[in-house]
């Protein structure tokens, strides 16, 4: 198995959950969608809450000091040793990497991550605060999407990289959640290149269906040591190198393609280097996909394909689960879900499945896979190398 064997605190995931996801869940409160994550995860380990000594979790409230971690300790019913206040920390693979390096220093034994994405509601049911502008940026136009938008229109100019290969992009990755019973978006395919183009135009160059969904819905997994991993239910899942990168505050400013086109080749670099592997070692690849151009990015940043390679590559037929390098199963951001920062949460939660050979849409013989969280317009990035 790359990277070695397995010391005996080495950081595993034995867990993972995903909540219902949908566009909007408006019988469920935020606490309890929370709760059902971390005792979803927790159950999947064969653990109870009470067995866990670390929370990475959203605090949703009521009552506490508002992202304040250590209120999960009344919730577990024991005294934590681990705790994390920060949204972006409770997530994905930053939240895994800091779980990670918390595990392997002692500071606690095992910790879950995650959390859920829930919009208030007034009595109508309708959202209140959702959507709220960035400061300083919003108000002139640029908001989330046109910051991406940036990055893939500069890179369109210089490498030829063009519209339908952004849509064949779109296209598979949508296809994946149209048959994936969990996703948003089952359904309510198949959908053609043709289909995204004729869609309409978002912020050039993304039309709608190069868009992810955006919904509500809870995800978490449960990390610990591999000692003690040997007398839990499932083979654990090792983590065998992580990056991060951060270039500035996200969507302070635009997001420009001489500055963040890259993003992500830094911390891929050490996290393939403290797994002993390559970047098409890989059996799948679980990346962030808010649009389809990042997808292109990120095959280019990790190494998969030089840079101004990615769009002819993602066209290919690449990225198809039966491909070379298969992206997002499970339909990812673009069709599975998008949760708030919870979707990076879900792209751990699919690449174990993966790995444990319980996928919906199975690659066959995954024993290596890649996690990548944010991107481009993001402007900071997280991979995480995870193998059988």
């Amino acid at each position: 198995m790359p990277g070695g064997r397995l010391d005996e605190r080495r950081p595993v995931i034995v867990g993972v959950y995903a909540t219902e996801q949908a566009l909007a869940l408006p019988d469920r409160s935020a606490m309890s969608l929370a709760i059902q994550a971390a005792k979803g995860a927790a159950a999947d380990a064969g653990l109870c809450l009470a067995d866990i000594d670390g929370a990475q979790l959203d605090w949703p409230g009521p009552g506490g000091v508002p992202d304040d971690g250590s209120s999960w300790a009344r919730m577990f019913g024991r005294d934590l040793r681990w705790t994390s206040d920060s949204m972006l920390d409770n997530s994905g693979v930053r939240g895994l990497l800091k779980a990670s390096a918390a595990i392997t220093a002692g500071y606690a034994d095992t910790v879950v991550v995650g959390g859920c994405r829930l919009v208030t509601r007034g009595p109508d049911n309708s959202p209140i605060g959702a959507g709220a502008p960035v400061e300083f940026a919003d108000v002139w136009g640029s908001y989330v999407v046109a910051q991406f938008a940036l990055v893939a229109a500069r890179h369109m100019h210089e490498y030829g990289t063009t519209s339908e290969q952004l849509a064949q992009v779109a296209a598979t990755i949508r296809n994946n959640g149209t048959t994936n019973p969990e996703a948003m978006m089952f359904g309510r395919g198949p959908y053609t290149v043709q289909d995204v183009l004729a869609s309409r135009m978002i912020a050039t160059p993304f039309h709608l269906l190069d868009c992810c969904v955006v919904g509500e819905g809870g995800a978490a997994f449960v990390v610990t040591t591999a000692e003690r991993a040997r007398d839990l239910p499932h083979p654990p899942v090792a983590v065998l190198g992580g990056g991060m990168e951060y270039h500035q505050a996200p969507y302070a400013n635009p997001a420009l393609y001489r500055e963040v086109g890259q993003i992500g080749k830094d911390a891929a670099a050490r996290a393939y280097e403290m797994g002993g592997v390559a970047p098409r070692d890989a059996d799948v690849l679980c990346l962030y996909d808010p649009n389809s151009f990042e997808v292109i990015r990120q095959l280019e940043a990790l190494g998969v394909c030089q840079e101004g390679e990615g769009g002819p590559l993602a066209a290919s037929g690449a990225i198809a689960v039966d491909g070379e390098h298969p992206v997002n199963p499970d339909g990812g951001c673009l069709s599975y879900a998008w949760n708030g920062t919870q979707q990076m949460t879900l792209k751990v939660v699919e690449a174990v499945r993966q790995l444990r050979g319980t996928a919906v849409h199975q690659v066959p013989g995954a024993r290596l896979a890649a996690v990548g969280t944010a991107g481009s317009g993001a402007q900071h990035y997280e991979l995480a190398v995870l193998a059988r």
